[in-house]
């Protein structure tokens, strides 16, 4: 039972890892992006934080994949996706388009599984 429960925490770090690492690579291809927005939504030195925000989800979401300090590495993705949960996602509800709900609970699901691994460990398989 217990090999079960190493693979699943491992499974599960791999995948909130890539649900972190794929998008900070998108945002550093065009780093403009992000810091217009986080500019749109009135975040000052807008450039320094998208900086920060993209490297934090490379940087962390590789060392969530590894299982590397995750007591430590999984604090700043949990305050990336709640901020980007109540400052984006929940924002951009349209009662009208259901995928923009879709967009809150899959935030929620990486909330979940950060907090799951915070709490429980990474498990066995980790660096």
């Amino acid at each position: 039972m217990e090999n079960k429960h190493d693979a699943g925490h491992l499974v599960l770090r791999i995948v909130l890892g890539l649900l972190f690492i794929v998008p900070g690579i998108s945002k550093l291809m065009d780093p403009s992006g992000i810091i217009g927005m986080l500019s749109g939504l009135g975040i000052p030195i807008a450039g320094f934080f998208g900086w920060i925000l993209l490297l934090s989800e490379i940087v962390f979401g590789l060392s969530l994949v590894i299982g590397w300090k995750t007591e430590y590495t999984t604090w700043p993705l949990l305050v990336v996706l709640v901020g980007a949960t109540f400052l984006v996602a929940i924002p951009s509800i349209n009662m009208s388009n259901p995928m923009t709900i879709m967009g809150v609970l899959w935030h929620l699901v990486g909330i979940g599984g950060l907090t799951t691994i915070l709490l429980s460990g990474p498990g066995k398989y980790k660096v």
